[in-house]
């Protein structure tokens, strides 16, 4: 554990450390100056063109397979419908035998009847007769209501497999009915994308107008640019050029000219 502190856990908590400082100073830098408002709007930029390069032909194509897959549901439903059939048909032949049975039972309730008739014309003690003859009917009255209940059993598996039925049907009719709505919007856009080929009104979503635009928009920033390094001279006072050095005053010869009589007040004086 020791060494671990020592050596390669503390020079990567030291990687760790170092990515952190880079990662606040990034936030910083972004948060401080316009370069992350520059960011946000390159991001919201980026989204909307994800957005509006998303083909509408190609969302129809989807969706065209989209439905297309419900053939995957279709065949669950045959798959369901031919367990039921296959059901009934078995539960069926299951009501034949049982039915055969209580034919049987119900004769034998027959002969019981008769039995138990005949001793009592015959003034015997008819104990034994009715016991058998009770016994028969209440299997026979089982056997009745187990018939009974396999029939509902069937008229059940028999409406469910209906219902698959009809479900069926409505699948396939919902099916064929979006292929259709499909078919109507993928020819409205054939006619819509003709209609922006000729139209030329700039600002339509086309690829030429957005490129028109951003020129348009670029045109506008470098004539900005312009203007303020004109408004900038506007604005600036005209730098003063340097005076040129008054000549030397000649004093002799301005002395000359007073005695030679520049000056009418003063005497000439001669050289």
């Amino acid at each position: 554990m020791a060494e671990c502190v020592k050596g390669s856990c503390g020079g990567m908590a030291k990687k760790l450390i170092i990515v952190a400082l880079a990662v606040i100073s990034v936030a910083i830098v972004l948060k401080k100056t316009d370069l992350g408002s520059h960011v946000k709007q390159w991001w919201r930029s980026t989204k909307e063109d994800m957005k509006d390069e998303v083909s509408l032909k190609w969302e129809i194509d989807r969706l065209r397979n989209d439905v297309k897959d419900l053939s995957n549901e279709d065949a669950n439903l045959v798959n369901q419908i031919a367990k039921e059939d296959v059901e009934i048909r078995k539960l069926e032949a299951k009501l034949g035998e049982m039915e055969e049975t209580q034919k049987k039972q119900r004769e034998v309730v027959r002969q019981r009847v008769t039995a138990l008739q005949t001793v009592q014309q015959s003034s015997k003690s008819a104990t034994q007769e009715e016991k058998l003859l009770e016994s028969a009917v209440a299997v026979a009255k089982r056997g009745d209501e187990a018939v009974e209940s396999h029939r509902r059993l069937i008229a059940q598996r028999k409406n469910r497999a209906l219902a698959l039925r009809q479900q069926r049907l409505e699948l396939d009719g919902t099916r064929q009915e979006l292929l259709n709505k499909l078919d109507d919007m993928e020819a409205q856009l054939v006619m819509l994308q003709t209609e922006q080929m000729k139209s030329t009104d700039p600002q339509d979503n086309g690829r030429v107008a957005r490129i028109r635009k951003s020129i348009e928009e670029v045109d506008t920033r470098i004539q900005v640019e312009q203007r303020k390094r004109d408004v900038r001279g506007e604005l600036t006072p005209p730098e003063k050029t340097a005076s040129e050095p008054a000549p030397k005053k000649d004093v002799l010869k301005d002395a000359l000219n007073y005695l030679d009589g520049d000056n009418n007040a003063q005497p000439k004086v001669q050289k």
